[in-house]
């Protein structure tokens, strides 16, 4: 796990390596999709983002050889300033076609 420190008048992107549990790098498919939730336990979901399509202030999560997630500074204007989880889930077809937590990080949201 790793400290991301994030403003919200600044977007923040940070490049997310998927691997599976004998730490071989996944590369998602076509079919495959990737999301990222920033949320705090026990309180409904601040943003989430897909790799399906951009949300309507233009944060992404682009997948591929490098899954790159980018919050932008419209959605992070949207999240009081505080620590929160960033969840990252896979979701494989091929494999059980369930969501998966890949990865957990902390994120700290600076107030502008």
């Amino acid at each position: 796990m790793t400290l991301i420190l994030a403003q919200q008048s600044r977007g923040c992107v940070r490049d997310i390596t998927i691997q599976d549990t004998d730490g071989e790098t996944i590369t998602p498919g076509a079919n495959d999709k990737i999301r990222a939730i920033i949320t705090r336990i026990g309180e409904t979901a601040q943003l989430t983002v897909t790799s399906d399509a951009a949300t309507a202030n233009g944060s992404s999560f682009t997948k591929g050889a490098t899954n790159r997630l980018r919050l932008d500074a419209s959605d992070l204007a949207l999240i009081e300033p505080g620590t929160y989880s960033l969840l990252v889930d896979y979701f494989d077809r091929a494999d059980s076609s369930e969501w998966k937590t890949v990865e957990r990080e902390c994120i700290v949201i600076e107030g502008t």
